[in-house]
């Protein structure tokens, strides 16, 4: 079994871990280590996002990782890989790792300000800084005619971030130098990822 699984360990993987500056808070995908494994596409696509369209999938086999978590990323062959699940095999001798081809961009996050009390327990404006983030943008899943009306008047986007990006509805989010998303509405119950529903107003 081992000889086997050893001649199928042909691609090289490396995995990803989010990393954050300490002084200005802004994060980013950074190497940890290496492996082989044995990736093979998918013959459906990888639903990874709750409300956004999903993308190619792809299925990992790799020698098992007790660090690896849904927390990480993987990179194959120049790819992104959003990882989605990861199982061991019955004779724990292998993970089986499904995941999502993406394609990650560098976002800024511009909270607006919270309501806080200052030593006189009286309410008081919190400003919040900015700081940059690598984060998924997709589609929105369409289903109705009327759904399609409403997009004309306003683009759309599905957030898919990593857990540590904490936003809140009203906050901005925006890529370079473009108009940017305001944050509609925030899904946060899966354990390793957030998603956001973005929304700009223009003439789409």
């Amino acid at each position: 079994m081992q000889d086997h699984l050893s001649s199928t360990l042909r691609d090289k993987i490396e995995i990803l871990t989010l990393i954050q500056d300490d002084e200005t808070g802004n994060m980013a995908w950074a190497p940890s280590r290496k492996r082989w494994g044995s990736v093979e596409i998918d013959r459906q696509r990888n639903l990874f996002s709750i409300v956004g369209v999903g993308s190619q999938g792809v299925t990992i086999v790799i020698r098992p990782d007790p660090l690896l978590t849904l927390h990480q990323a993987i990179r194959w062959n120049g790819e992104f890989l959003h990882l989605t699940s990861i199982t061991l095999a019955p004779e724990r001798d292998r993970q089986e790792i499904k995941a999502a081809i993406c394609h990650p961009v560098t976002l800024t996050a511009k909270p607006q300000a919270r309501t806080g009390r200052d030593t006189m327990n009286r309410p008081t404006v919190v400003q919040q800084a900015t700081f940059s983030f690598p984060g998924i943008l997709t589609e929105r899943y369409f289903n109705s005619e009327e759904d399609e009306v409403f997009r004309r008047s306003t683009l759309e986007r599905v957030l898919v971030a990593p857990k540590a990006v904490v936003l809140r509805v009203g906050d901005l989010v925006q890529l370079g130098d473009t108009v940017p998303y305001t944050v509609l509405q925030r899904m946060d119950l899966e354990f390793y990822k957030n998603e956001y529903v973005l929304e700009r107003r223009e003439d789409v």
